[in-house]
Formats: structure tokens, sequence, C-alpha cells
């Protein structure tokens, strides 16, 4: 893709959890191109207020959309629209990005173990609200609740799996490579980070990016899929969280 389709790609619902103690996650509910006959895409002259209305999160706080694109999230059992979610802004997105940024610094000072201890306390919350996101998932998408919880438990492998980052962010060393010469390396965060989850396992495919992104020291920036959003909304709630 080329680097506009992917800045207009990323320009929805982004999300970044700016505190120190645990920073970047991003969510953004739409990709692709848009045409005026998709049926789900629904201008704010349209937007009924008793639908509830997916706010971004950005710099740790929940922040209403200015984007006048915003579309139904459907239930597929009864065809009911149980929320709009908006394609943000520009301005938005750079917005969330910014404070990622920021945040990123001081995340990337805290230690590994201490990174690693957000992501025990994060699996545990996932553990304790598996029964939430998988009725999130359910209703979005349409999954019977065993494979909801299934998506969550396969994504919450790969959380457990960041628990054990010190052993895998330690870099090496080797002696007398050359006359008088040694070598050494070390494993350094990359920064911000970024991530386009699809709509079919909407816990799961977001769980193997952003945990081991931020254990590693980056901030992240999240677009789940505008289809189902709910879980990957509230993921990141959790591990805001997770991270005091």
């Amino acid at each position: 893709a080329t680097t506009q389709t992917r800045k207009t790609m990323l320009r929805a619902c982004c999300t970044s959890l700016s505190r120190a103690r645990c920073p970047g996650v991003g969510v953004v509910p739409v990709s692709g191109t848009v045409t005026n006959n998709d049926t789900r895409r629904r201008t704010a002259r349209f937007m009924s207020g008793t639908v509830p209305k997916v706010p971004l999160h950005i710099n740790g706080k929940s922040v209403d959309s200015k984007s006048n694109v915003w579309y139904d999230v459907i239930d597929p059992a009864t065809h009911k629209v149980l929320s709009q979610v908006p394609q943000a802004t520009q301005e938005e997105m750079e917005s969330a990005v910014a404070a990622a940024a920021i945040a990123q610094k001081d995340w990337a000072q805290v230690s590994v173990s201490e990174r690693q201890r957000v992501m025990f306390a994060y699996q545990h919350l996932i553990r304790t609200d598996m029964d939430n996101l998988a009725s999130l998932i359910s209703r979005e998408q349409g999954k019977t609740l065993g494979d909801a919880r299934g998506d969550v438990f396969r994504g919450l492998e790969v959380v457990e799996f960041a628990c054990g980052a010190a052993s895998h962010m330690m870099g090496e060393t080797m002696a007398g490579v050359g006359q008088g010469i040694d070598t050494y390396s070390y494993k350094q965060p990359l920064g911000v980070t970024a991530g386009i989850a699809p709509f079919n396992f909407p816990a799961m495919i977001p769980l193997w990016m952003f945990p081991l992104a931020t254990v590693c020291g980056n901030a992240f920036v999240m677009k789940p899929s505008e289809k189902v959003p709910g879980a990957c909304q509230r993921l990141p709630g959790l591990l805001q969280v997770a991270g005091g």
C-alpha cells in the first residue's frame, strides 16, 4: 500500500494510552476506500441520538470524535444497530500519535521487569473479564460464546508470553571475535508502532500486537475493524488499569 493509503487506513478511532506506567495502544475502526453507496456509512445529519457513539481514546482519556463520517456496528443476528464508530479526522489521528510519542519516551525508561509486572496484571484482568469480552464479540460478530471465548483465550496466550519478556529482551556479547575485538548487542524500543486488525478475530489479533510492542518499551496506535470495535475498545482500558 502507498504511504497515503496507510495514513488513510489509520484515520479512525485512534486510541493512545499515554500514562507513564503503561502508554500506547490505539484503536482505529475504518479501513479501505469508502464509496457513497456504502450502506454502513452514516453522515452527521443521519446520526441518531439513541445509538451509542464509540469514542476515541487518546492520552488516556475518552474523546468524542469530531468526524462527520460514522459507521454502523450491526448485530448480525437481529440487524439492530448497536453503536456507531467514527472515521477519525486527520487531526485526531495525529493527536493520538503525538500523545503516544510523548508517552513512549517515559515508558521506555521503565525497567523491563516492571513492564512485565504490568503484563502479569493485564493477563489477570483479561481472564477475569473473559465473559464480557466474549459477549461483545458475540453481539457484534455473531460468533457463539464458546468461539468468542476461544478468540479471547488465543490472544491471552500472547499476553502470557509477554510476561516473560525480560529473557527475550536480553542482548548478546562475544569476546575475541577478532584480535582485540569484542562485540555486544542491545535490544531497544522502536518508538511509536501501529497495527490494523481485521474483523474475523476482534480480540485475538489485536492481542498479538500491542502487548508485545508495549512490553518491549514501545507505544502503540491500534486500529480495530469498524465492524467489531467493542472488544478492542475494552482491551486498552484494561491495560490502562493494569498499568496503575
